[in-house]
């Protein structure tokens, strides 16, 4: 008798995992951060979904992205069964992860009048935090408010910065070691790029650092010169030394370097920290004498690189210039960088007041979208796009007339040609283009790897494809109807492997992509 009970609660368990074949272990493998893991790979060991079978991928479940939203950059996260993610507008949604019912959702009022940089531009949010059983997210008028994760209730709220500054967040914190780690400010408004820790139980800050020196200092002495430096996506914190790494946007005004002598260090730069302490280790900048707006903007990825037989801890990020960079993840010794994998204008022309044409332009190159690593560690997949554009450099009456807190580019741009894309797996070790396909239209929101070798990659022209990441052949597509401003995540709910992506636009828009549509979640499985 105690046999047969134990049998029956057996068959009573699995009947309570959901669906999924018989013949698959019933589990939940969630995507549990912004990178899914802590170095930010973006890759799936999830392998039901391959190159064999991903035609068979037809639709799950779909979910409205908020009203309003025509610039959808979100990245959701599944922790256990239950996706995360937000809008522009700050409304946070708790939704289950295999059918998309809602469970919870939360509307912090936000100003967003608050500063000059919103009404400039369309609000962005680029996801929610998991850590210690609370969702941690941003706003747009820079506050930093703890959830419950269960329930939706607030624990805690904190100002990061004075959005009357000019300040804005729009991308996730950080949540390491008891600590949530931000990054600011985003908007190229003259001010200094930072990184701060506040305890993850409290709110409370623990400490602050600047990416670039104070006016008066080091390179920002010179008269026009304001700042930069800015960090726009999440920090990538090494679980093995606890070094937090960041991407830093360019020193400003963004058009002109005649009163910034030298490297700039710290702008346009890979940066790594104690993430205990803030304390800055080392920097690479990327970009030198930068007149282009070229910042290093993509979050970071720690990777043991290819090296001698063995490997080595590393870390690699993106240029918009157009090529990707790896570091030892200890000093910042080099190891490779890439060669250009979009067009990159020769000469390269400073900007002017009448106006030069540069290839590529504000909008990369590889913008802010994620590279992923390939299961072997022997590829990076990084997608980018193909944009010229024409500067034309502000007269200086107009640079100083310009009011704190506002943009501070230093003149204009305009789209010149068609915008195309591009997918490549580089060679870590080396930097080599190991292949290298060309997209119909930009391709701004990052790349996805799983274990079924395959890559995916949304696009401008408003499908998600899959590629082999042994040559880049595209095995399957789907229309979304929507420009993509995200990359495609993976997870498993009882047994049966989904994968969804954000759709409906990004801050980075080139003319002759698909008509904006109202944003969407979209969910996929093998059969739908």
């Amino acid at each position: 008798m105690r046999t047969l009970l134990a049998f029956a609660l057996t068959l009573l368990l699995l009947a309570g995992c959901g669906g999924g074949n018989h013949d698959q272990t019933r589990r939940d493998v969630g995507w549990p951060s912004w990178g899914n893991v802590p170095e930010n790979t973006h890759f799936a060991a999830l392998e039901q979904v391959d190159r064999g079978n991903v035609s068979k991928l037809r639709v799950a479940w779909t979910r409205p992205g908020g009203r309003g939203q025509n610039a959808w950059e979100t990245f959701p996260i599944v922790v256990g069964r239950t996706m995360y993610y937000d809008t522009g507008l700050g409304q946070v949604f708790a939704v289950d992860a295999a059918t998309g019912k809602v469970r919870w959702s939360y509307a912090p009022p936000v100003d967003f009048l608050a500063g000059p940089q919103l009404e400039l531009s369309e609000p962005v949010s680029r996801g929610v935090t998991y850590g210690a059983g609370r969702i941690y997210l941003t706003t747009a008028d820079d506050r930093l408010i703890a959830l419950d994760a269960r329930t939706g209730k607030v624990r805690w709220k904190t100002r990061v910065v004075d959005p009357e500054a000019g300040n804005t967040l729009n991308s996730p914190g950080t949540f390491w070691d008891g600590e949530i780690l931000v990054g600011g400010p985003a908007g190229d408004a003259g001010l200094r790029g930072f990184v701060a820790a506040y305890d993850a139980a409290t709110g409370k800050q623990r400490w602050r650092t600047f990416m670039v020196p104070p006016p008066g200092r080091g390179w920002n002495r010179a008269r026009g010169t304001h700042g930069g430096g800015d960090v726009w996506m999440p920090p990538t914190v090494d679980p093995r030394s606890g070094t937090a790494y960041v991407a830093t946007g360019n020193p400003t005004p963004g058009f002109t370097n005649t009163a910034r002598g030298g490297c700039n260090p710290l702008a346009d730069a890979i940066v790594a920290l104690d993430a205990r302490t803030g304390r800055i280790e080392w920097s690479r900048t990327l970009f030198c004498h930068d007149s282009w707006d070229y910042d290093t903007v993509q979050a970071p990825m720690v990777l043991d690189a290819p090296a001698g037989g063995g490997s080595v801890r590393a870390v690699g990020t993106g240029s918009k210039a157009g090529f990707y960079a790896v570091f030892g993840a200890r000093a910042g010794a080099p190891i490779s960088r890439s060669p250009f994998i979009t067009r990159f204008s020769r000469p390269h022309l400073r900007p002017t007041r009448a106006g030069v044409v540069v290839c590529p332009g504000i909008f990369g190159g590889i913008e802010y979208g994620p590279a992923a690593l390939s299961a072997d560690g022997e590829s990076i997949f990084i997608a980018g796009n193909q944009m010229c554009q024409r500067y034309k450099l502000a007269s200086r009456a107009e640079l100083e007339t310009r009011a704190p807190g506002e943009n501070d580019l230093g003149g204009t741009v305009e789209q010149v040609g068609p915008a195309t894309g591009v997918l490549a797996a580089l060679d870590p070790a080396t930097g080599k283009v190991r292949w290298r396909v060309k997209l119909p239209r930009p391709s701004n929101g990052g790349a996805l790897a799983t274990a079924g070798g395959l890559v995916l990659v949304g696009d401008d022209d408003g499908y998600l494809r899959a590629f082999d990441e042994r040559d880049g052949k595209v095995l399957w597509r789907h229309d979304l109807h929507r420009r993509v401003g995200s990359a495609p995540i993976a997870y498993e709910i009882g047994g049966v492997e989904y994968i969804a992506i954000a759709a409906g636009g990004s801050l980075v828009e080139a003319r002759g992509t698909v008509p904006d549509a109202p944003a969407r979640l979209f969910v996929f499985r093998l059969g739908g």
